[in-house]
């Protein structure tokens, strides 16, 4: 799905202290959230669209693939929107746009 497997965006949790992931973070809210026909998207995709939208995102929930919290994404701590811009390169515009 990512055209690269080794891409990361490492995303600071300010409930548990740990750096993950992004990938991971997609995966663990994906788990929570995505069930009864609902799907949720890639957390890179919320973070570009949250630089452009923030009151349309604000609310997201999120969940920390390592102490479990769910949070609204409005927590996490701001990231450059280059970081963000070249991570979504690496990754690729389908692994962007996947809903899981």
């Amino acid at each position: 799905m990512r055209l690269s497997e080794t891409a990361q965006l490492m995303i600071y949790c300010p409930r548990c202290g740990n750096y993950v992931n992004e990938y991971n973070w997609t995966l663990e809210t994906a788990s929570k959230f995505s069930e009864n026909g609902k799907s949720t998207p890639t957390l890179i995709y919320v973070l570009l669209q949250l630089a452009d939208h923030p009151q349309q995102w604000e609310n997201f929930k999120v969940v920390c693939p390592r102490c479990h919290e769910t949070m609204p994404v409005k927590i996490l701590p701001p990231m450059d929107r280059q970081q963000l811009e070249a991570y979504a390169r690496e990754v690729g515009e389908a692994y962007v746009n996947f809903q899981y």
